[in-house]
């Protein structure tokens, strides 16, 4: 990335999130907004059985006969646990916390423990907990290749999972205002919460993008859907 990017993106990180605090995992925007949510709270009239969702949390496939209701809110529930482990796997290292590390490293993961708020703000509404998930064995197994590799190596992979995560979090968005659009505050608060996350993984895509050569750029093209389809599994 030049120069001129990397300053650029670290500027509008800044603007965007406010002061990062790697220590207690904040972001100083992005608890001002939190603060708004938690003013404003939103509940769902519709009615959602808890005991299903819940035992459908931890299937690999949801058990046949669920309406699209449910179905939007278990894939709300998983979307990110992926993520969530590879963050907290390099936490774990200290991949992202070494004083010599570039400090949009430190952002980007700030705002992946944002995303997992913003879900459970989702499943808030209609009374649901957000539980992690251990994901499958092969998605931790390539979310750790992607975690340990050398940046050379890793940002082509990490872009392509950044990508199919755009295109993922963009049908749940649209799913979700469509479901629920006979509630509009419900569906506005899906709408918004989801492209609060659809906004970061857009510049996450960018970033990837712009460290990688032009190499890099068509590997992070050509894996795209292939890792969309094994993380939609």
């Amino acid at each position: 990335m030049s120069s001129s990017g990397i300053e650029g993106y670290r500027e509008y990180l800044a603007r965007r999130d406010g002061e990062a605090d790697l220590l207690h995992r904040r972001l100083a925007t992005r608890e001002e907004f939190f603060a708004a949510l938690v003013a404003e709270p939103i509940r769902s009239a519709r009615r959602v059985d808890r005991q299903v969702f819940l035992r459908n949390l931890r299937r690999r496939r949801p058990e046949p006969g669920l309406d699209r209701a449910m179905l939007f809110l278990l894939a709300t529930a998983k979307l990110n646990q992926a993520e969530r482990f590879g963050v907290n796997l390099g936490e774990t290292y200290g991949v992202n916390s070494g004083a010599d590390l570039p400090p949009e490293r430190v952002y980007v993961e700030l705002e992946e423990h944002y995303h997992t708020r913003l879900l459970a703000y989702v499943l808030d509404m209609f009374g649901l907990p957000f539980q992690v998930i251990a994901p499958p064995l092969l998605v931790r197994q390539f979310v750790k290749m992607s975690v340990f590799l050398p940046d050379r190596l890793a940002f082509p992979i990490v872009g392509a999972g950044e990508m199919a995560g755009c295109i993922m979090f963009d049908e749940l968005r649209r799913a979700g205002v469509e479901l629920f659009a006979d509630e509009p505050a419900v569906a506005a608060r899906i709408e918004r919460l989801y492209s609060e996350i659809l906004t970061d993984e857009l510049a996450h895509v960018g970033y990837c993008a712009a460290s990688c050569n032009a190499a890099g750029r068509a590997t992070m093209r050509r894996l795209y859907p292939v890792v969309g389809r094994f993380f939609a599994r």
